[in-house]
């Protein structure tokens, strides 16, 4: 049990987790760096020490509180939350996010992936082809309207499919005689260096308004962007995840998770150089709740609520302002790096 809770210890920011509950400033270099401020339990404003680099470990005290000893992580959280031992430890533990995802696709080893694959990109080429035809103007100017320009389009491949179709599933890998649905809308392919993942349609009208076709792959979208990068950002949404790379903020990646999906084992990897995950889920409810969720994972960090709009391309449709967005996004990285 001792060997597990120094290991925990071990990857706490504890600088992190403090100042979730009390501001803290630099004041020394002593024990690998000393952080002052108010302290979270007696109130007193300057006698609250932390140094959550000591090699020892990172520790903390407070002169106001009535003792005169370093505290551990553990004992921070067994305070502040009036917890025991193990709960704390528990709260500590670095988990996965598992949650239940509806509508479950085929399984990919019941698929043809190869076939898949190549049915797919020949759609998609269609769909590219029809986006800046005649029959895609309606379609692009609901893109403009979005604040994305050509070049964004053109660089994550999106198409647009000008009418309801079926495709014969056998044709595209899945097994059966079954037909795969293609519905009228805006085709957004995501994919990177390990191959195409998944082709959603957003559609103009009807239920769902996203549309998955079969035989794709949970995978969060851009999640490329997060190679040799320090600090990401999570959106539930792709257009989030296009609009906020347009911007041009160099050294910062972009993806997005819808709501309640788990970070799984198979990207994982791709979270392991990033120091800081910023989640701008959408400020309703169901989005609230999974940014809690999300942010229990070490370095995950709950973003402020957007000044206006339910998410990052609705800030922009209000405010019309490219500069917004990016001061928007700016100020998120600010805040976490001022410590």
């Amino acid at each position: 049990m001792y060997n597990d809770a120094e290991a925990v210890k071990d990857k706490v920011d504890m600088l992190q987790l403090i100042n979730h509950d009390t501001r803290l400033k630099k004041v020394a270099r002593t024990g690998g760096g000393e952080w002052a401020g108010p302290c979270p339990f007696c109130g007193g404003k300057d006698r609250f020490r932390v140094q959550p680099f000591h090699p020892d470990g990172g520790r903390y005290f407070c002169r106001g509180c009535g003792d005169n000893y370093w505290h551990d992580v553990i004992d921070y959280l067994m305070t502040r939350d009036h917890i025991g031992f193990q709960e704390a430890l528990a709260q500590l533990t670095p988990i996965e996010i598992i949650m239940p995802i509806e509508n479950e696709p085929i399984k990919s080893e019941e698929i043809v992936r190869s076939q898949w694959v190549q049915a797919s990109y020949e759609f998609l080429e269609r769909c590219i082809e029809s986006l800046w035809g005649e029959e895609g103007e309606k379609a692009r100017n609901y893109l403009y309207w979005r604040g994305l320009n050509d070049r964004s389009l053109e660089r994550w491949l999106i198409g647009y499919n000008h009418a309801d179709s079926y495709g014969i599933g056998e044709e595209w890998g899945i097994p059966g005689n079954g037909e795969l649905f293609l519905p009228k809308g805006i085709v957004i392919p995501c994919q990177d260096a390990e191959g195409l993942h998944y082709l959603k349609i957003r559609r103009p009208k009807g239920k769902p308004k996203y549309h998955v076709l079969k035989g794709g792959n949970t995978w969060p979208y851009g999640l490329c962007t997060f190679l040799d990068t320090k600090y990401g950002f999570l959106f539930e949404g792709e257009f989030d995840v296009m609009l906020a790379y347009q911007t041009g903020f160099i050294g910062v990646g972009y993806a997005s998770l819808p709501a309640g999906q788990p970070i799984k084992i198979d990207y994982q990897h791709f979270f392991h150089g990033i120091e800081d995950v910023i989640v701008a889920y959408d400020t309703d409810s169901e989005g609230q709740k999974a940014v809690d969720q999300m942010c229990k994972i070490q370095h995950f960090h709950k973003a402020s609520p957007f000044p206006i709009g339910n998410d990052l391309t609705e800030y922009f449709q209000h405010t019309g302002s490219m500069e917004k967005v990016f001061a928007y996004l700016y100020e998120q990285l600010y805040l976490i790096t001022v410590t």
